[in-house]
């Protein structure tokens, strides 16, 4: 029994003859490593030369691991006997951003960049032509003339004017990790601009649930409301719980008619350098009186159809705020309330420069004042609608050269002008001299001036034919 067990042992290691065919992957326990369990069992070798591996348990080496180098194992231990099994894919590791990222002092320079690259909302800086023939003198171009008048009826309509729903950069700026968020969502509420009142409203939900839990205001540079014609003033003064204006230097409701500034924020506008409030149906002098006491630095004023304001009021600022360089009282309705004696106030107290006083009664003597004592510093005049001025105001003005930065002189309207002579000859002296310079006039106004500079070139050429014929025959 010995002896066959010893034979077939020492047949079991008698090299075989090797097939050149390509051998069949194996299982994890070869088949001759059963029998050799089996015969030493029989010898009284106790545990498997292998051991026994549960089906979850299994682990898929090489064949050099094996128990029992075998001529297989030795021949081929370069090989495996099932490929290596892929790891498991661990979790996706962040690309590390560069180091000049994660320092605060160089991303807030970084992001403030971006802030201030973002455009605050502005109106179109040249006004929509009255009709076509209007356009196309103003352009001299029927191509340029017919887009302009479309693009005119498109934003007449309404059309045209939707706002992008793409989010800005500084949006995209809170979206790459804590750090950067937290960075720029303090660029953000530096800047606070609102065009959609669902989006204002739920701003204010959540400045109000921060304020009341961690009693963190906003402290704004800016803040600016535009087109919220159903904001009420109830609505409007639950700002003040979570906004507060020490920092303020631009407040705008841009047609907003229903609501003023907070009460409890005029005392704290001592930083205020620009007010717009176009089209404003509630404030009054009342409200210009407050107002003037808490806003030194005040330097632009917007009230345009703000029809309830009057002389009082404006006053009472020009008295005030003395670094006032810009002031549009312009307005459709009730302008016997604003006269020349607002424009001398302003003239006298203020570093007025920039002048809208369209649809007021203003008179000629007014303009004469204020050409006598800012002249030189005033760059835009509007006079849209001034039925009360004549050929002596801005027509002498101009010939005498009593506004001689003047950049921008808009004529619309003005059915007492009617000599353009002296405007034409002021348009081409600053184009002789490189000076932009632009005179909008209605579509009369702009024949009359169109008719005026072709005259006036033919004379020009004539005078310059007779001097040369002159010239030659002497």
């Amino acid at each position: 029994m010995r002896f066959e067990i010893g034979r077939s042992f020492k047949r079991s290691r008698e090299p075989q003859g090797l097939d050149s065919r390509p051998f069949k992957k194996c299982s994890p326990t070869p088949l001759n490593y059963c029998h050799l369990d089996e015969e030493f069992k029989l010898m009284g070798y106790r545990g498997p030369l292998t051991p026994t591996v549960s089906p979850g348990k299994v682990d898929f080496e090489s064949a050099d691991k094996l128990s029992i180098p075998s001529p297989l194992t030795r021949d081929f231990a370069h090989l495996s006997l099932l490929r290596q099994a892929s790891p498991t894919p661990s979790r996706r590791q962040r690309r590390k951003t560069h180091q000049i990222f994660e320092i605060p002092e160089i991303l807030e320079n970084i992001v403030g960049q971006v802030a201030r690259a973002e455009e605050a909302p502005a109106e179109c800086v040249r006004r929509r032509p009255l009709s076509y023939r209007h356009a196309a003198l103003i352009y001299g171009d029927e191509k340029r003339a017919a887009e302009a008048w479309k693009q005119s009826l498109r934003e007449t309509s309404g059309r045209g004017t939707r706002e992008s729903r793409v989010p800005g950069p500084l949006f995209s700026c809170l979206l790459v990790n804590k750090l950067w968020y937290s960075i720029a969502l303090r660029c953000l509420l530096e800047r606070v601009h609102f065009k959609d009142s669902n989006r204002f409203s739920a701003f204010m939900l959540n400045r109000e649930r921060i304020a009341a839990t961690d009693e963190q205001m906003v402290h704004p540079y800016v803040f600016t409301l535009q087109k919220f014609h159903r904001l009420s003033q109830t609505e409007f003064d639950r700002v003040s719980t979570s906004v507060a204006v020490d920092r303020l230097k631009w407040l705008e409701l841009y047609i907003c008619p229903k609501v003023l500034p907070p009460l409890s924020w005029i005392p704290h506008f001592k930083n205020l350098e620009r007010l717009v409030l176009p089209g404003n149906k509630v404030i009054n002098d009342k409200f210009l009186f407050q107002l003037s006491h808490y806003v030194p630095n005040l330097k632009k004023l917007d009230l345009r159809a703000c029809d309830n304001v009057t002389d009082s009021g404006i006053v009472a600022i020009a008295l005030r705020c003395t670094k006032l360089e810009l002031c549009n009282l312009g307005r459709h309705r009730n302008g016997d309330r604003i006269t020349s004696v607002s424009v001398v106030a302003l003239a006298k107290h203020t570093q007025i420069e920039t002048l809208g006083i369209a649809g007021c009664n203003v008179t000629d003597a007014g303009i004469w004042e204020l050409a006598q004592l800012r002249g030189p510093h005033i760059t835009r005049l509007s006079l849209n609608n001034c039925s009360l001025l004549s050929n002596h105001s801005i027509p002498l003005l101009l010939a005498f050269n009593h506004f001689p930065n003047l950049a921008v002189l808009e004529l619309r309207n003005i059915d007492g002008i009617t000599d353009v002579k002296n405007l034409v000859h002021f348009m081409l002296w600053k184009k002789s001299q490189r000076i932009p310079i632009l005179i909008e006039g209605c579509e009369r106004i702009t024949k009359l001036m169109l008719d005026e500079e072709v005259r006036l070139r033919l004379l020009n050429s004539q005078i310059a034919l007779k001097d040369m014929t002159y010239w030659v025959n002497s």
